[in-house]
C-alpha cells in the first residue's frame, strides 16, 4: 500500500517535523518567562544617581571665604518610588565602621524623603558650623585615623531607604583631598 505524501514527504517524515514545533513552542514560553521575571525584577529594584562630595556656595553680592559643605545628594533613576530614611558613612575593609550623618535642616530636604522617578533630595553638612572643632578635623579624627590610607580608600557615603536596599558611593575626589588634609593635621597635632 502506498503511504499517503504532502509536497513529495511521507507522514513519518511529517510527524518529525512536528515534533520539533513543539520543542521550539516550549523554548520560545521559557524565553518570555526568562524575560517577563527579568523586566519585572528591573521594576522591582530601587535605581538612584548619588554623590557625596565637596561643594561651595556663593550668593550674590557675598565676599568670601564662602560656605563650605559636604553635599550628599540623590536622584531617582528608577520607577519605583525611593523613602530615603537615613544618610551616612561606611569605612574599613574587614572591620567596618558606620556613622550617621547629621545635617543643617535649614538648607537640605527633609528626612525621610520619598523620591518618584526623576525627583532629587539634597542634605548639605557645614563645615565650619563648628569654629572649635570644624567638621573635618571631627570627622578626620574620629572616623579615619589611624590607618589614614586604608580609610579614606574605603570611605563610601550611604542612603538608607526604608525597604532595606542601600545606596553606596565613593566620595568626590575633592572631598577625599579635603579629609586627607585633615587626617595629616590631626596627626601633626597629636604626634
Amino acid at each position: 500500500m502506498n503511504e499517503p505524501s504532502l509536497f513529495g514527504i511521507g507522514k513519518a517524515q511529517w510527524e518529525l517535523i512536528n515534533s520539533f514545533g513543539s520543542w521550539l513552542s516550549a523554548i520560545g514560553t521559557l524565553a518570555a518567562v526568562w524575560v517577563s521575571l527579568s523586566l519585572a525584577k528591573r521594576i522591582a529594584t530601587p535605581k538612584a544617581k548619588i554623590t557625596v562630595g565637596h561643594r561651595i556656595t556663593i550668593h550674590p553680592g557675598q565676599k568670601g571665604p564662602y560656605p563650605e559643605f559636604v553635599l550628599f545628594s540623590i536622584v531617582n533613576s528608577g520607577e519605583r518610588i525611593i523613602r530615603v530614611n537615613q544618610i551616612g558613612w561606611r569605612v574599613g575593609l574587614w572591620r567596618k565602621r558606620f556613622a550617621i550623618q547629621l545635617y543643617d535642616e535649614g538648607s537640605s530636604s527633609p528626612l525621610p524623603v520619598e523620591l518618584s522617578h526623576g525627583q532629587e533630595a539634597r542634605w548639605l553638612v557645614p563645615l565650619n558650623a563648628d569654629k572649635h572643632e570644624p567638621w573635618l578635623q571631627y570627622f578626620a579624627k574620629d572616623m579615619l585615623l589611624p590607618n589614614t590610607r586604608t580609610s579614606c580608600a574605603t570611605l563610601r557615603g550611604q542612603f538608607f531607604t526604608s525597604v532595606g536596599h542601600v545606596f553606596v558611593t565613593k566620595p568626590e575626589t575633592a572631598l577625599l583631598q579635603k579629609l586627607r588634609t585633615a587626617c595629616r593635621a590631626a596627626q601633626q597635632v597629636d604626634g
